[in-house]
């Protein structure tokens, strides 16, 4: 399931953007990208051309640099809806994380402002 890709690939992001680059403006976006670049090897299902190239380029072990693509395809053979579920249920946590982290820095006070 494409959703699954998604998932994985925006959970991996998230976790990345903010335990690696808390700063990042629009860590969101950020995380949709990640996602969107998970699902690319599936391009061969709504591009309507390069079909063959793109199905051969989907089956091969270049498409685990878009998040473990391949990997997951051969995890899960099937597309089954509980491994998609739980990849989405990871992506929850993982977004629970990143605003509770981001919520607790707006509210930590600021060392530097004193008031000297």
């Amino acid at each position: 399931m494409a959703i699954a890709h998604f998932a994985f690939g925006a959970t991996l992001t998230v976790l990345a953007v903010t335990y690696l680059v808390p700063s990042a403006p629009y860590p969101r976006v950020v995380a949709l990208l990640g996602g969107l670049w998970a699902m690319l090897p599936d391009a061969h299902w709504v591009c309507p051309v390069f079909e063959a190239e793109l199905r051969a380029f989907h089956a091969s072990s270049v498409a685990d640099l878009f998040f473990l693509h391949r990997t997951l395809d051969v995890a899960d053979p099937t597309d089954s809806r509980a491994f998609a579920a739980v990849l989405l249920g990871c992506l929850l946590v993982a977004t629970a994380l990143a605003e509770r982290r981001s919520y607790r820095a707006l509210a930590a006070p600021d060392a530097d402002s004193s008031g000297d």
